[in-house]
């Protein structure tokens, strides 16, 4: 492959990438004995069955089959190819990478990315220069400063402003080199149509820096300073920016976040920023839409409580209503934050500060179903006797759909208390709507609560049993992949007889490894595969087992192999036996006494 990184470099790079910081970015991980634990980022389960091995320095969720190396979850995770993943991990821990010039369509793609890429890092500059340091972003600065802003948060979001021009940051581009069609691709530049020039996408706007996961600028928000419409505008879905993807502020709050297990999600990136400036630092926010399923599995993956905190209009109540059902889907235990009426949380910040904030909105949080009867109760006069019934009946309905029994006793016990009615009764009543419930199909059919995963159209088969000679063969090579003396054994009595194919690709990649002198190291070896996928997933999955110091034994050792050479005789019988049946009927009878002859030699080495 052109423009192939070199062997040494890539184990530098994996060497100084432990799998647990790097792996830990993404998933919240708990200790279990020796190996960690957590939710699998890869597929949807209840409970955590993804694995990372710090002494092997490799993964595996023992649910879907997900496995591999520091490179190997990288890749899976970013959506990365191997190369590109080596260059992210190298970055991360400051490796330069010796450049080759490449040809292949990887290596086109990947100078495309870091193109767009260096791209949105000048332009955010520039837009921030603009911001501080410019005549022409004096309206925008005193925007903000009115708003409270301090200098130090607008230089920590990195905020700026784009000059009332259709053409500045066109011109800044192209004299730099940029290709200006992909800058349109990149999402910086637009056009009227495919023949006309290209020209700024944003205008006379103040400018918010959208980062991904690795702290890179990959997008913008942006907001008029006027009435124009519309008020915010994003960049387009590009290559670098999938805004049901990401969200705002993560990579900023993520360590807050893991530290408190607990993120505040807002509607704006204002809010965000109101709120980091009064001490709330994990506050993150969707990226101009609802919230989708991706980005609440990912806020799962870093958090077990969330706080809703939307605005408190109609459009804020749908949105949490929305947001937290697809939260609690994703496994998140979830609050709902009241604003006061005609308020949004920047502006309860400018007008009673930080600390009130925290404590009065924030700390009062309502737990899900508080929230759905108290919104609930909001649409009803409860001085109107006909009213009230209607509210009685419409909690109810809601507090049927909890799953919990003690929550269900819970809020009947209140509903009971603040208007005087008998317990029985209440209870009597939300059990006949329980069963309407169940009947009409409501509670048979609801979505499975639990959905973590960047693939939610994955789910888990039970695994069947193996037959004997597989086994062998996986112990085998995990012996193998520990022990330069057992590949040596092994190569000289097995060689290439193992059924699997990918056993025996891994056979044919272990006799190479010890040829090239390398040592017995897990890790080290599903680096060498490299971007052999399936054979780094099958490595890692294998180096999963635990070697015991029996398993090594040459009794245990020549068992293994015994089985493996059987079972290849065995497919050689089949083989030969189908052929001289067909010989026998085609009525070659010299073929098929030919083959009886091979036949006997074989036959007599599996007695």
């Amino acid at each position: 492959m052109a423009g192939r990184i070199p062997e040494d470099v890539i184990e530098q790079v994996r060497a100084q990438n432990d799998i647990m910081d790097v792996v830990g970015q993404y998933v919240h991980l708990k200790k279990t004995g020796r190996n960690y634990f957590g939710l699998c980022p890869f597929h949807s389960e209840k409970s955590p069955s993804f694995a990372v091995h710090p002494d092997k320095q490799i993964f595996r969720c023992y649910g879907c089959g997900e496995s591999g190396n520091v490179f190997s979850f990288i890749m899976k995770i970013e959506g990365l190819e191997f190369p590109e993943a080596v260059h992210n991990l190298a970055q991360r821990v400051g490796i330069d990478i010796p450049r080759e010039e490449g040809t292949s369509e990887n290596e086109k793609a990947r100078k495309r990315k870091e193109s767009m890429l260096a791209a949105h890092d000048l332009v955010a500059k520039l837009y921030h220069h603009l911001l501080l340091n410019t005549d022409h972003g004096s309206r925008a600065r005193n925007y903000l400063l009115n708003r409270q802003m301090q200098l130090a948060t607008i230089e920590e979001f990195g905020l700026g402003y784009s000059l009332e021009s259709w053409d500045f940051i066109t011109h800044f581009l192209e004299k730099r080199g940029f290709s200006l069609s992909l800058m349109e691709e990149a999402g910086l530049l637009s056009r009227k149509d495919k023949n006309s020039r290209p020209f700024d996408r944003f205008r006379g706007r103040v400018m918010f820096p959208i980062h991904d996961s690795q702290g890179r600028v990959v997008a913008f928000g942006a907001r008029t300073l006027g009435d124009e419409q519309p008020k915010y505008l994003n960049s387009p879905e590009t290559p670098l920016f999938n805004k049901s993807q990401l969200l705002f502020n993560l990579h900023r709050a993520r360590a807050h976040i893991r530290r408190q297990q607990e993120a505040i999600l807002f509607e704006g990136y204002v809010d965000v920023i109101s709120a980091w400036q009064a001490g709330v630092h994990n506050g993150i926010a969707s990226l101009g839409t609802s919230l989708t399923e991706q980005q609440a599995r990912l806020i799962r993956r870093n958090a077990e409580s969330v706080i809703l905190c939307y605005d408190s209009d109609q459009a804020g109540i749908e949105a949490a209503f929305k947001g937290a059902d697809l939260l609690v889907a994703a496994g998140c235990t979830v609050k709902v934050a009241q604003m006061p009426k005609g308020m949004d949380p920047d502006d309860y910040i400018r007008q009673h500060g930080g600390e009130k904030f925290k404590q009065e909105i924030l700390l009062n949080a309502f737990s899900l179903p508080s929230y759905r009867l108290q919104v609930i109760r909001s649409r009803y006069a409860l001085n109107d006797e006909t009213e009230r019934m209607k509210f009685i009946h419409e909690a109810l309905e809601e507090i049927s759909r909890l799953p919990s029994a003690v929550e269900r006793d819970h809020y009947l016990r209140q509903l009971a208390d603040e208007f005087h009615l008998s317990l029985d009764a209440i209870k009597q009543e939300q059990r006949k709507i329980f069963k309407q419930q169940k009947k009409a199909g409501n509670r048979d059919n609801l979505k499975d609560g639990w959905n973590n995963s960047i693939d939610s159209s994955r789910y888990v088969a039970e695994k069947p049993m193996l037959p004997a000679y597989i086994k062998s063969e996986q112990y085998l090579l995990v012996l193998m992949m520990h022990s330069a003396e057992i590949a040596e054994q092994v190569q000289a009595k097995v060689g290439a007889d193992f059924a699997i194919e990918d056993h025996a690709a891994l056979a044919a990649h272990l006799y190479r490894y010890y040829a090239e002198g390398y040592e017995p190291d897990v890790a080290r070896f599903i680096s060498y595969l490299q971007d052999e996928k399936r054979l780094v997933e099958k490595a890692a999955e294998l180096a999963t087992i635990d070697v015991q110091a029996h398993l090594m034994s040459p009794r245990i050792l020549e068992d293994y192999m015994e089985h493996v050479i059987k079972n290849s005789k065995r497919m050689q019988i089949e083989k030969l036996e189908k052929e001289k049946l067909k010989y026998e009927r085609m009525g070659n009878t010299a073929e098929a006494v030919r083959i009886s002859l091979e036949l006997i030699p074989l036959k007599r080495a599996l007695k």
